[in-house]
């Protein structure tokens, strides 16, 4: 019963002899750092651990004092990949019949999914309080906006230059390019009513790259579909999602260089579920995949893709994202976005399957 209560567990388990060696791990750990059981029994835990010389020294000090640590922040690194994952350790002393200190327990908690969900609640707030302060800008943005406009078409009318003409249409240009602008910020505090209906999300990236095949070509951009036949369609408003991934596939031509590769990846979702406001009871999700080897994302930028107006690009309006995760939000689903420089950008949506 013990057994099957240790192989039970959902978090991960090491059991750490005096001289730091494991002795012995259940599925949860391996399954978290995508090893085998071969591989734990025998290694140092720096091996799972490296460069954390604060955890071994808690660790030792278990094994000498019988003291435990909870919640104990670090990063543990994964076979399949070199970036680390964080997770949280519970430390406590592993005792013999006669009270005696043999080992250490350490019970390891996989901290990525609420990481993601912090930081993109984080993100949804930041939306929300720059909604109340876009509707109030917008307002007192566009009333004097139209005062000018009207004033420089009355004036270019008394010009007989045409230098001077020239002059008042470059106004004139200007204060529509802002308008547009507005409007777009207006994105964020109008409802937008879903029109729901079952929907091929493959005929929706079809529609997409064809109208993108042509900026492709200029670049000599191979497009790689990597598509699931047996995807299940979705319930969603096609054309708010066909904004999405215009939105998401130009951002990766943009990124890319000539003669690169962009990838479109679809796949049911597994493991994974996306419990939102619109979503209280998360089902099935589907997954696309957007991935570039273009110049990627700096950690700094990183921080701030999904706030308004921030923008990288020299003609960027700073609305694309954040538009773009509004709409998925609406959906009920998620983006993910991971990056590293001169690597390239991988863009993930989950969507949900039916919508709650």
């Amino acid at each position: 019963m013990l057994q099957n209560i240790f192989s039970s567990l959902i978090d991960g388990v090491l059991l750490v002899s005096r001289d730091l060696t494991i002795q012995k791990s259940n599925p949860a750990v391996e399954e978290m750092f995508r090893r085998s059981k071969d591989f734990f029994e025998g290694r140092t835990l720096s091996e799972l651990f490296p460069v954390q010389q604060d955890l071994l020294n808690k660790v030792e000090s278990v094994l000498e004092t019988g003291i435990s640590y909870r919640d104990i922040e670090c990063e543990g690194f994964q076979k399949s990949t070199a970036t680390p994952f964080p997770v949280s350790l519970t430390l406590s002393p592993f005792l013999d019949q006669d009270g005696q200190i043999q080992g250490a327990v350490l019970l390891v908690k996989d901290m990525s999914r609420l990481k993601e969900l912090q930081e993109f609640s984080r993100t949804l707030d930041n939306l929300s309080h720059m909604e109340s302060l876009t509707l109030g800008m917008a307002h007192e943005i566009r009333n004097p906006l139209g005062g000018i406009r009207a004033s420089a078409q009355l004036l270019r009318q008394e010009l007989e230059n045409p230098e001077q003409q020239e002059y008042l249409d470059v106004v004139i240009s200007e204060v529509d390019r802002i308008n547009r602008l507005i409007e777009r910020m207006m994105d964020f505090t109008r409802p937008r009513e879903l029109n729901i209906k079952e929907t091929n999300i493959h005929k929706v990236l079809k529609d997409i790259t064809l109208l993108e095949q042509e900026v492709m070509a200029q670049k000599n951009i191979r497009l790689e579909q990597v598509y699931d036949p047996s995807l299940p369609p979705i319930q969603a408003d096609e054309d708010q999602l066909k904004q999405v991934f215009s939105n998401l596939i130009r951002n990766a031509i943009e990124a890319s260089s000539e003669n690169e590769k962009i990838q479109l990846v679809t796949r049911v979702s597994t493991g994974y579920s996306i419990k939102t406001s619109h979503t209280a009871n998360p089902g099935q999700s589907i997954v696309v995949e957007i991935v570039d080897s273009g110049a990627g994302i700096s950690e700094s930028a990183m921080k701030n893709l999904f706030t308004p107006l921030f923008t990288t690009k020299s003609k960027g309006s700073g609305l694309g994202l954040p538009i773009s995760l509004k709409i998925v939000e609406n959906h009920g689903g998620k983006i993910k976005i991971t990056s590293e420089e001169r690597l390239g950008t991988t863009v993930q949506l989950f969507l949900p399957v039916q919508q709650r």
